[in-house]
């Protein structure tokens, strides 16, 4: 039980949703950290992107980590 528990706690977290929350650039304008499972494109960091920001969005970064990738956008 407890393998089985661990394979789905690692699948989750390569699999994992996507998660939005606000964050501030350098010079104080307001943009998007949208993070998403590692084992996931940048095509569903971008579809999240598109939800969130309805007049189009400007990619600030992109990271792939180990565990995640994210994207840094700001809306228009």
């Amino acid at each position: 039980m407890t393998r089985l528990y661990l394979l789905v706690s690692i699948i989750t977290f390569l699999y994992g949703c996507t998660n939005s929350s606000k964050v501030y650039e350098k010079n104080g304008r307001e943009a998007l950290l949208i993070e998403c499972g590692a084992a996931l494109s940048f095509s569903i960091c971008h579809e999240r992107a598109k939800k969130e920001c309805s007049n189009g969005y400007i990619t600030l970064s992109e990271y792939a980590g180990i565990n995640r990738k994210e994207i840094r956008v700001r809306c228009n």
